[in-house]
């Protein structure tokens, strides 16, 4: 091969090579509404959860606690609020009662 034929063959792989690279820049961007969406389904961190706790009545606040899944050793943190909590284990405590009468 010589140097004009190299230097085409260079020349042609060079376009697929910009196409594919601003393909990737294109893709690798979100929107703002896809972060948006990823922020919402964040959780909060423990400031964010001290801040609104002192602004909200008791039976409003939320409470964060590691939990450990079923079938995993790896504890994740879920945020709850305290009327959720409340009404939750009320409902487990009578469900265990029905069961064992």
């Amino acid at each position: 091969m010589n140097n004009s034929q190299l230097h085409r063959s260079l020349k042609a792989l060079r376009l697929p090579a910009i196409l594919l690279a601003i393909s990737a820049a294109v893709s690798a961007c979100i929107t703002a509404e896809e972060a948006l969406q990823r922020q919402a389904g964040r959780m909060p961190t423990p400031a964010e959860v001290e801040q609104y706790n002192a602004s909200v009545a008791p039976e409003e606040r939320i409470v964060c606690r590691n939990e450990i899944p079923v079938g995993s050793n790896i504890p994740v943190r879920k945020c709850r609020l305290m009327n959720d909590i409340d009404e939750t284990s009320t409902f487990h405590r009578e469900q265990l009662r029905r069961a064992l009468r």
